[in-house]
């Protein structure tokens, strides 16, 4: 089969769909806590609806389109080839196609988007009001439910980040909701939403990242400014910050105990508590000890909580880590489970796509395509924080969200790429 429209009346019938594509992909952030089958399901028939028309119509895509692609496939495949290694098929089958396939369904998508993208419509609306929705499921679990960390019903540390990764790609859309009427409004609405959310999760990761990436966003936003007056902003922004968190007694305590944990390790003590922070250096020290022992494959995709029981029933200074069920380090982890080609394949994901944004940051492209970099920027740095005391691509609700949200900013900006460019590149 080949390409039977031509591919200006293939992006034509494309764009059609758009406003369809939009709603859909609304339902799939906004129920992503609340209806989290239902969510993971319409992205999974949206994908293999992109796989039919791409193998159907074969669009043709920009060649930056492989830099995208293959480092998913080699993540997949060497998910894959360490289950072959290892064995355990029935539960290795369902590891691979309830996480790591979640990613790989990202790269049909990307098609779908790029072909209806229009830059007359807002492509960014979806992530509007998937952190509203975080943040009102925030302030339900912490005001109605009284709990003590929003979790929208799962898990405190995933709901914190994926509002941070919400929130990461809404922060570069400010150039499009300036120009529409209380678009600044809905704007800032969404950005006060999804940190409200991230603040009340209590995850301190989360917070951290988010300060890395609104750091980031400053400098990109006030790009005519010279670098000193925008390190002289971001010292008053910290400074506020700091002041306005202190003021947090939530944030305060989860602070305290932070600085609790970590001072043991600076004056080099014995350490007499075991924390979440010594928890996170013992399983560590397990991961890593689980990696040499397979070096190139690994222990393979399934065996996680079975090999950490092993090590814990045989190493009593691990006893307590028993019912942990991964390493608490996305690069350990790889090393562990899929030895050295899972750990390789997982930095040429990083590096690709790392690459893939930071090029069109360039102000030689249009502001559309660059504010696109920008959200695609923010939130691969969001998942490289969280990869040191977490494993945000192994998880199936994080692994989702990357999938989802890397192809769709990565098909809009191709599209935008086509877009003629307006005269007004600079950032206002």
């Amino acid at each position: 089969m080949g390409n039977f429209l031509p591919q200006s009346k293939l992006q034509a019938r494309v764009s059609g769909v758009e406003p369809l594509l939009n709603a859909i992909a609304v339902f799939i952030l906004g129920a992503m806590f609340l209806f989290w089958d239902a969510s993971r399901a319409a992205y999974v028939l949206l994908s293999l609806a992109a796989l039919v028309f791409v193998v159907i119509y074969r669009p043709q895509m920009p060649v930056e389109q492989r830099f995208y692609s293959w480092p998913i496939i080699g993540y997949f495949a060497a998910a894959l080839l360490s289950l072959l290694v290892n064995g355990s098929f029935d539960s290795g089958i369902n590891v691979l196609t309830s996480r790591y396939l979640l990613i790989l369904m990202a790269i049909p998508l990307v098609s779908i988007f790029y072909l209806s993208f229009n830059k007359k419509r807002n492509v960014w609306i979806k992530y509007v009001a998937g952190c509203m929705v975080m943040g009102a499921l925030a302030l339900f679990d912490v005001l109605y439910l009284d709990k003590y960390r929003a979790s929208g019903g799962h898990n405190a540390a995933a709901f914190g980040f994926i509002a941070l990764a919400m929130t990461s790609v809404v922060l570069a859309s400010y150039h499009r909701f300036s120009q529409v009427r209380f678009g600044r409004l809905v704007y800032f609405l969404a950005i006060l939403t999804g940190i409200c959310a991230m603040i009340l999760s209590g995850t301190r990761t989360s917070w951290f990242a988010g300060l890395v990436v609104l750091i980031i966003a400053i400098f990109f936003y006030l790009g005519r400014y010279s670098f000193c007056k925008r390190v002289l902003f971001v010292v008053a922004f910290l400074a506020g910050v700091a002041i306005v968190g202190s003021n947090i007694p939530r944030v305060q305590e989860r602070i305290d105990q932070v600085v609790d944990m970590v001072a043991p390790y600076v004056r080099a003590e014995e350490q007499t508590k075991f924390t979440s922070l010594r928890r996170r250096v013992e399983v560590w020290k397990l991961g890593w000890h689980a990696g040499l022992e397979n070096k190139l494959f690994g222990f393979g995709p399934d065996n996680t909580n079975r090999v950490i029981r092993s090590y814990a029933d045989e190493y009593p200074n691990w006893r307590t880590l028993r019912s942990i069920n991964h390493v608490h380090n996305q690069f350990l982890q790889s090393f562990a489970m899929t030895g050295l080609v899972g750990l390789a394949s997982l930095f040429a994901l990083i590096i690709c796509h790392f690459w893939l944004f930071t090029k069109y940051l360039r102000k030689r492209y249009s502001l559309e395509v660059r504010c696109l970099a920008l959200a695609g920027l923010l939130l691969l740095v969001s998942y490289l924080i969280k990869s040191f005391p977490g494993v945000p691509f192994y998880g199936k609700q994080y692994l989702m969200m990357y999938g989802f949200a890397s192809a769709t900013i990565w098909g809009s900006l191709l599209g935008a790429l086509c877009e003629p460019r307006s005269e007004d590149s600079n950032v206002k």
